[in-house]
């Protein structure tokens, strides 16, 4: 039986399906390298070294706002993972695989990810492409086949993407050029701001997750952590208390922005399909799904019902795995994309 393998190339995390096994490889998408040249890291390993290497060793992210920005690193990336899967999973040698691909972006950055898989050492027997937004409902449970209006809302780490789809094709989508990185930036700048204190991007993210929430908490969900990093003032390492509230309010104005987008895209929706999306709903994957009452938020402002995936960061992997492994969905592989590389 032909090995058959799902690939989703995010800015922040890749990861790998393979058919009939599921998600087989889930790390961040990051390579670090000694004088630009020698692996020294790949993956979590490597992303746990960003900010604290010397300057001979540089740690890069390969993928940028959600499409490929360095092929020669990114290359270098996927060799090295297929060779740490071949040991347990067997060599990925003449597989076929399938890459999710967002819709708004040049036919150029569309070859780009094929290209990639081409330029691998496992040469691919076969190299399908299905449009995000269609694999991102599938791994959220949207029966699409059936579905007569629905929106699925993809928060990257650089892009927010907004899909409305109506049986299994998307009517139409938009992609904002921001994502799960700017509540960080605003988190990390509301601490240097008020508590003159700064923060990695790496502390400002784990804040976000642990205490990000979209509706501002009464004093009974208030939470609380402890945050490290330097003083401004004294110059010295140190550690400020910080609480859900203070995060809802640095991370305010990013949701608004999200929330009008939301809205703007709604605006647009054709008036056949707005009855099916009242019954269908809003359906939010990726980092936004993780925000606390996130759901409660979009719904108030819009009286929509809004779902949020039960493991948004690893949906679009988990969709790609259902075309595999469902003869019926296999039409989705390639028939929905501007790019035809296969029939």
């Amino acid at each position: 039986m032909a090995k058959v393998y799902g690939i989703d190339m995010g800015t922040s995390s890749l990861k790998i399906y393979q058919k009939d096994k599921g998600v087989i490889y889930n790390q961040k998408n990051v390579i670090a390298l000694f004088d630009k040249k020698k692996v020294i890291a790949f993956g979590d390993e490597a992303w746990k070294m960003d900010g604290k290497t010397p300057p001979n060793i540089e740690v890069f992210y390969p993928m940028r706002s959600g499409v490929p920005a360095d092929i020669g690193n990114m290359v270098t990336m996927l060799n090295l993972v297929f060779d740490s899967l071949a040991d347990k999973y067997g060599k990925l040698n003449g597989a076929e695989f399938l890459i999710a691909i967002p819709t708004n972006i040049t036919e150029v950055e569309k070859r780009a990810f094929v290209h990639l898989l081409d330029s691998t050492n496992i040469k691919p027997k076969q190299v399908k492409v299905v449009d995000r937004p269609v694999a991102d409902a599938l791994g959220a449970d949207i029966d699409i086949k059936e579905v007569t209006g629905a929106i699925v809302v993809d928060m990257g780490a650089e892009t927010v993407e907004i899909s409305v789809l109506s049986y299994g094709g998307i009517v139409m989508s938009r992609t904002l050029s921001f994502g799960g990185k700017r509540f960080d930036d605003g988190i990390a700048t509301a601490i240097r701001k008020y508590y003159n204190f700064v923060v990695g991007s790496k502390t400002a993210e784990q804040i976000k997750n642990t205490l990000a929430t979209a509706i501002y908490p009464s004093e009974e969900e208030v939470t609380t952590m402890k945050a490290f990093g330097r003083d401004v003032v004294n110059g010295l390492p140190g550690s400020i208390p910080l609480d859900s509230v203070f995060v809802h309010l640095a991370i305010n104005d990013t949701l608004e922005l999200v929330l009008e987008a939301i809205k703007s895209v709604l605006e647009q929706v054709p008036p056949e399909i707005s009855e099916d999306i009242l019954k269908y709903g809003i359906h939010l994957t990726g980092g936004l799904s993780g925000i606390q009452k996130i759901e409660k938020y979009i719904k108030g402002a819009t009286g929509i019902p809004v779902y949020a995936a039960e493991n948004g960061a690893c949906s679009v992997a988990v969709g790609l795995g259902k075309i595999m492994e469902d003869k019926e969905l296999d039409i989705f592989a390639g028939k929905y994309t501007a790019l035809q590389i296969y029939d």
